[in-house]
């Protein structure tokens, strides 16, 4: 009477297991799986005999237990060892059931009697996967995973060797097998429950982020509801176009986080584990949405101090630089020429007036030269098309000499500052050269429109791509002269797709 019972209640466990799985999680695959290996435990204890079909349904189960534990917690298999364990397991029921019809043959009964080692072979590796993930798995993952490897180990090693001990003539309680066995729903079962508790957790957020005597930051408060010690907060910053962490240092998203809106517009960014339940994270970031807002003010005042810091040390930099290379233009050149100049003259006093006269004639084609190489060094401070022609007259003329061709589209504002005029030109005529040197495009488009205080430069090209602000000097001397003016770069430049080049730049309405 105690048998049926247990056959039917570890059946009951699975079926039940897997009906609340689906219900808290409808598009994983652990609930329904469970509620296989649950009806297939029940059909291998009422089924002896019967068709092919009915038979591959009964003794399947424990191929499909073996499924789910390999593919616990997300219920799919992403790794290549992982596909082939469970296949392995499924080829095994097929193989031994079809050896079990044909038993009165050789062939067939040589499979049965290895039957021990192949189970044998398919659940210490189902086993070695799941302890190899767990010793790789991050603190998070381990919290997910323990209690499910030790109802794993327990039942695994408790299948493989229930036939050898059978076969050695000994007779193990079978309630031995069926309470290992029901080890595994209910720890899953548990898992459910404490991500019930989990989310219970979230409310507090609200109390723990409120008061005076606040000491958490929203970063830690969320790590600790959601129990991932390495989860980090990127902030938006919307004019620098990029995230950055509470102290105002650049963040690139990786491919596991979960972004925050709040009225249509992104404020964070959560960079978490990838097995933390979505939902809960989700939950969770809607209780902080305020502290994440009032925090991501805090963290952009913070990029902007930083970017101002970074901006002033390159403007000393580059200041430092411009005045060595004026005074070293100035020496070698203009200097050079204008003591030729005044030496030539001296000589034309001492020698007669015919010779004089071709001297005199030498020295000023030397001021002449002196006077070109200053205008030269004068093009270098401040481009005199700007002075003479304005913004929109300066870039007309830089697009119309510029190849390959280009269209233009201005639309610019009634006032420019000075410095904004002066950085915008230098935006078009660098994007310009650099794609005449290296892009080998046929097509280019220049647009600069102004409004909502801000003046934007986009310079697009068709060619060969792969520009690289980090590693082109102009394009980086561009990105430090744009933030300087307190302005943002952006730069697009896929293989073969071409470049997109957009500036932002903060301008009087």
């Amino acid at each position: 009477m105690l048998l049926p019972f247990a056959m039917f209640a570890v059946s009951a466990v699975y079926v039940i297991a897997g009906v609340l799985s689906r219900r808290a999680q409808p598009r994983n695959r652990i609930g329904l799986l469970f509620v296989l290996v649950g009806v297939g435990w029940l059909l291998d204890y009422l089924v002896g005999d019967g068709s092919m079909l009915l038979m591959l349904a009964a003794k399947g189960w424990p191929s499909l237990l073996g499924h789910a534990l390999v593919a616990f917690p997300t219920g799919r298999l992403r790794t290549l060892p992982r596909r082939l364990v469970v296949g392995a397991g499924y080829a095994e029921s097929v193989v031994l059931t079809v050896a079990a019809e044909y038993q009165r043959r050789p062939w067939a009964a040589e499979i049965v009697e290895s039957e021990t080692m192949m189970t044998g072979v398919v659940g210490i590796s189902m086993l070695v996967l799941q302890l190899h993930r767990w010793r790789c798995s991050s603190i998070a993952q381990r919290r997910t995973l323990t209690a499910m490897l030790g109802a794993t180990a327990v039942a695994i090693l408790a299948f493989v060797v229930w036939e050898p001990v059978e076969r050695a003539g000994l007779e193990p309680p079978y309630v031995v097998l069926t309470l290992a066995l029901s080890g595994i729903p209910f720890a899953y079962l548990a898992g459910l429950l404490r991500r019930r508790m989990d989310r219970g957790e979230v409310a507090d957020l609200v109390v723990r982020l409120s008061g005076d005597n606040r000491r958490d930051g929203v970063q830690e408060a969320l790590a600790a509801t959601l129990h991932d010690p390495g989860l980090r907060v990127a902030y938006w910053v919307a004019e620098q176009e990029r995230y950055v962490d509470v102290d105002g240092r650049p963040v690139a998203p990786d491919s596991a986080h979960t972004r925050v809106d709040r009225a249509g517009a992104p404020v964070a960014v959560l960079l978490h584990d990838p097995v933390l339940d979505l939902e809960l994270v989700d939950a969770a970031c809607a209780a902080v949405g305020l502290a994440l807002e009032n925090e991501r003010l805090t963290a952009e005042l913070r990029a902007k101090v930083r970017q101002l810091a970074e901006s002033r040390a390159k403007v000393l930099r580059a200041v430092e630089d411009g005045r060595r290379r004026l005074e070293r233009d100035l020496h070698d050149g203009v200097q050079q020429r204008l003591l030729s100049a005044a030496m030539t003259l001296g000589l034309a006093e001492t020698v007669p007036p015919e010779r004089a006269r071709a001297l005199a004639a030498e020295a000023k084609q030397a001021v002449l030269a002196t006077i070109d190489d200053v205008r030269a060094v004068c093009h270098g401070i401040h481009p005199p098309v700007l002075t003479e022609r304005g913004l929109h007259g300066a870039v007309r003329e830089l697009t119309a000499l510029a190849d390959p061709r280009v269209d233009l589209t201005l639309d610019l504002p009634d006032t420019v500052p000075p410095l904004v005029e002066t950085t915008a030109y230098y935006v078009v005529a660098e994007a310009l050269a650099n794609i005449a040197k290296h892009a080998e495009a046929s097509r280019t488009k220049v647009v600069i429109s102004g409004g909502g205080g801000r003046l934007v430069v986009e310079v697009d090209d068709d060619g060969r791509g792969g520009a690289d602000p980090v590693l082109g000097s102009g394009l980086r001397g561009l990105s430090e002269r744009v933030e300087a003016n307190g302005g943002t770069m952006r730069v697009v430049s896929a293989e073969a797709t071409g470049t997109s080049l957009r500036v932002v730049l903060p301008c009087g309405s």
